[in-house]
């Protein structure tokens, strides 16, 4: 059950903090428009997440002559825990017709842990030695374990998303 506070404690973490670039990867083919349901698909099936778990922002398609350009935004909120969740930004564009086109996915992952702090004894002093003490000890280690999942779970979805651009490039192609 997810945590839903007035007042929260928000650790944000970037699942690739060694790295500066943000996974990507480049489709060059016939047919980008079909790119955009397999690539939604496979989110709902590598992350294991449902069309509630989706939101779709920043969503344009335009069409001119035989060539379609489109842009979208998806969140996926994946909860691990009761206190934290993975919140995973994928940024797709893309153009041409059903000849030849190019399209881009950007992944932009980031691990949440939220602590709340809704009620006077989780404001207290007290409360925040006692869960500071149980972070570090207990759930830095499971924090460590998600933010691995996390690199795991993008990285098998690039593979996916090459393993199906492949198969469009041999359909369409």
């Amino acid at each position: 059950m997810p945590v839903f506070a007035r007042t929260k404690l928000v650790l944000q973490e970037d699942c690739y903090r060694e790295k500066p670039e943000r996974p990507y990867i480049n489709y060059i083919g016939p047919n980008p428009a079909k790119v955009y349901e397999v690539a939604y698909q496979l989110i709902k099936d590598v992350f294991n997440a449902s069309d509630s778990d989706i939101e779709e922002e920043n969503y344009t398609w335009s069409k001119s002559g035989d060539k379609d350009k489109f842009k979208v935004r998806w969140f996926l909120h994946k909860d691990l825990d009761v206190f934290t969740y993975l919140y995973i930004r994928f940024d797709v564009s893309g153009e041409g017709s059903e000849k030849e086109g190019k399209v881009s996915i950007v992944i932009k992952p980031v691990m949440r842990t939220e602590y709340p702090q809704d009620t006077l004894w989780q404001r207290s002093l007290f409360y925040e030695i006692l869960r500071t003490f149980w972070h570090r000890v207990f759930y830095h280690k499971k924090r460590e374990e998600y933010a691995e999942e996390c690199r795991y779970l993008c990285s098998f979805y690039q593979q996916k998303l090459k393993e199906a651009f492949q198969k469009l490039r041999e359909q369409y192609g």
